[in-house]
């Protein structure tokens, strides 16, 4: 038993309160607090004889805060800055998309300028001989001439009244220089065609059966086609004659002419008495020496006319003549 320091009543060391008095029985702080926290009702204050600090708890102090330092203005101009923030990167996008679309059209629209551009470059490339000179170049293989012969290959005249037609220039010949420069392949042939003008009369080096004949031809402009006769299936005419046809010599001299196949039966060709093998030389007062020049004359013979074709049968030379027939 002990007496309280309180009351001076006996209480048993096992109490933490003084059944008299009340008054909590400690020995250090943290018997107080826990005395407190079991016992809120417990009088305040320091327990007689109790010469330890006790444990204060602090008085929470309110201030009103300021509208300056307000969180709610805080987050209201958080709120704000986003909105800006999202404004000014929707418009960064949308400008961005409006620029890749604008930069893709433009470069679709120069591209396709480009495409177009070459296009007409390519087709000029591929035709601005024919329209200058008169003539269609053709494969040098196809000539049959010895490898020494080095130039471009005539494979059939544009028009009769060309400047290759004008000049003598015949289908088969072989062009050997321009201006005295020497052509040994297209790219050459272009690139003397770039130096001279429209109107220009310029010397040609021709290699034909054998002998090479100085011509002069006058250029025209390679920009515009000269004019050719459309003419209708029905308007075109017709031998017979089947293809492929080969260009070849005659044997036994230096003449070389088309070599005949073969030919439909009973076709203008098979009733004028031609033969597979036979190599035509003229046809209607023109001479031939390539099948596109052949095939060029006879479709442009008028249907039902008549024409002389000079032909060799071996190294007999033979003409008969033919009533052109139409195409169906």
């Amino acid at each position: 038993m002990v007496i309280c320091q309180s009351c001076g009543a006996e209480r048993s060391t096992q109490d933490r309160f003084c059944r008299s008095c009340g008054v909590p029985v400690v020995s250090s702080v943290a018997d107080l607090e826990d005395t407190r926290r079991f016992n809120p009702a417990a009088p305040q204050g320091t327990p007689s004889g109790f010469t330890g600090q006790l444990y204060s708890a602090p008085v929470p102090t309110y201030t009103t805060a300021s509208v300056e330092n307000s969180p709610y203005k805080t987050a209201s101009l958080r709120k704000k800055l986003l909105r800006k923030k999202a404004f000014w990167v929707f418009m960064l996008v949308l400008v961005a998309m409006f620029t890749t679309v604008g930069v893709g059209i433009g470069m679709k629209v120069s591209n396709n300028r480009r495409d177009a551009f070459e296009n007409r470059v390519r087709r000029v490339s591929t035709e601005d001989v024919p329209n200058a000179f008169g003539f269609n170049p053709g494969q040098i293989s196809d000539a049959g001439y010895p490898q020494s012969i080095k130039g471009i290959y005539v494979e059939s005249l544009v028009t009769d009244d060309g400047p290759a037609a004008l000049a003598n220039i015949q289908a088969g010949d072989m062009i050997l220089a321009l201006g005295g420069k020497p052509i040994r392949n297209y790219t050459e042939l272009r690139d003397v065609l770039d130096t001279l003008s429209v109107g220009q009369t310029v010397q040609a080096d021709v290699y034909r059966e054998g002998s090479t004949l100085n011509l002069e031809i006058k250029i025209a402009d390679r920009n515009y086609p000269p004019l050719q006769p459309r003419l209708e299936p029905r308007e075109q005419g017709w031998l017979g004659v089947n293809r492929p046809l080969r260009r070849c010599g005659v044997p036994g001299n230096q003449k070389c002419g088309v070599q005949i196949q073969g030919m439909s039966e009973n076709s203008p060709a098979d009733l004028g008495g031609m033969r597979e093998g036979d190599v035509v030389t003229e046809f209607n007062g023109f001479k031939v020496r390539t099948p596109e020049e052949l095939n060029r004359r006879i479709r442009l013979t008028k249907p039902r006319s008549k024409v002389a074709v000079t032909f060799y049968r071996g190294n007999e030379e033979q003409k008969t003549e033919f009533v052109i027939g139409y195409r169906r």
